[in-house]
């Protein structure tokens, strides 16, 4: 792989750090009772989903089981669909380099 190659490479890998980070998504549960919002923390060695807000309406309080349940449920949601856009848009890059098995 030629300088120029590798300068392409870690300048497309720098874009991709910068539009993951950016990437928020919010997920619902119970019909609009919770609402997460979710983005990556990324580091040299990992990629972490980490929870910026939750968003409960005070009705939703009254029964503790359900809030447990729509909790866990919006982050859940929140994490998966979070995942699969960094994966989606990490392919996208991994596809232009025109790595071998990619």
């Amino acid at each position: 792989m030629g300088m120029m190659d590798k300068a392409k490479m870690a300048q497309k890998a720098l874009k991709l750090q910068k539009e993951l980070k950016r990437m928020k998504i919010e997920a619902e549960a119970g019909d609009g009772d919770i609402k997460v919002t979710a983005g990556l923390v990324i580091s040299q060695t990992s990629m972490n989903v980490e929870v910026k807000s939750i968003d409960i309406k005070p009705e939703a309080t009254e029964d503790l089981p359900r809030l447990e349940r729509l909790l866990a449920s919006a982050i859940n949601q929140a994490n998966k669909e979070l995942m699969a856009e960094a994966t989606e848009k990490m392919q996208e890059i991994a596809g232009s380099l025109n790595l071998p098995g990619m």
